[in-house]
């Protein structure tokens, strides 16, 4: 036989066996299960500052494949918080900032993983752990918070993620939070970065809740 003929054959013999694993790997898959993605749980108050829900953008909920997606706002004006919460049973719904941050015009000027304190009872073993990016587009600057979760835990990682929820339970898929706030200026980025991660403390739990239908979020009578 002619080498490349025989290096042709195990090629092929490599795609067969690729295939017979991913098949495998679906077929041990936790059985499909039928999630509730309401949001009921998303508080009403926080900081003082009363939730605000902003209109439904259904253009953009379409471009994102997502399944459900809802914004909120609470406060107003330099120290305002901005969250969407945008739900997709396939892995493609949730996009890494790297990608959609520039794509709307903004430059990344920052980004480093955080580490997201939140209430001691969590639905998941800790930590949650999120994205901070510093951002500028004509001449505004606000920092933006990422957190990738999947039913189990989070990552910072847009791969690891992906594969968290294609290897997860089977209609489980993934939840992108992006907070936003204003920094009006360079010294008070410290102040708007703790006002950020501080809302995604007590965000975080409540947005996750419908994957944990048996978990009570604290503060709420069982």
């Amino acid at each position: 036989m002619r080498p490349y003929a025989r290096r042709h054959l195990v090629a092929i013999a490599i795609l067969a066996l690729g295939l017979v694993a991913a098949e495998g790997a679906r077929r041990l898959r936790p059985e499909a299960s039928t999630w509730q993605v309401d949001f009921a749980a998303v508080p009403q108050v926080i900081a003082g500052e009363q939730r605000r829900e902003l209109p439904y953008d259904r253009e953009i909920a379409e471009y994102l494949e997502a399944d459900a997606m809802r914004t909120f706002a609470w406060g107003e004006g330099e120290e305002q918080v901005m969250a969407s919460l945008i739900y997709g049973k396939s892995w493609r719904t949730v996009h890494t900032p790297a990608q959609c941050l520039p794509a709307q015009g903004w430059s990344i000027i920052t980004d480093e993983a955080t580490l997201v304190p939140t209430p001691s009872d969590l639905p998941h073993p800790p930590p949650v752990m999120g994205r901070v990016l510093r951002v500028q587009r004509d001449g505004v600057t606000e920092l933006v918070l990422f957190i990738f979760a999947h039913k189990g835990g989070t990552s910072t990682d847009y791969a690891e993620h992906s594969l968290a929820v294609m290897t997860g339970p089977r209609g489980a898929g993934g939840l992108s939070l992006m907070l936003t706030t204003p920094v009006p200026s360079l010294e008070d980025e410290a102040a708007a970065q703790a006002r950020l991660v501080g809302f995604a403390g007590e965000l975080y739990a409540r947005a996750v809740a419908f994957w944990y239908p048996d978990w009570t979020p604290p503060g709420t009578a069982a």
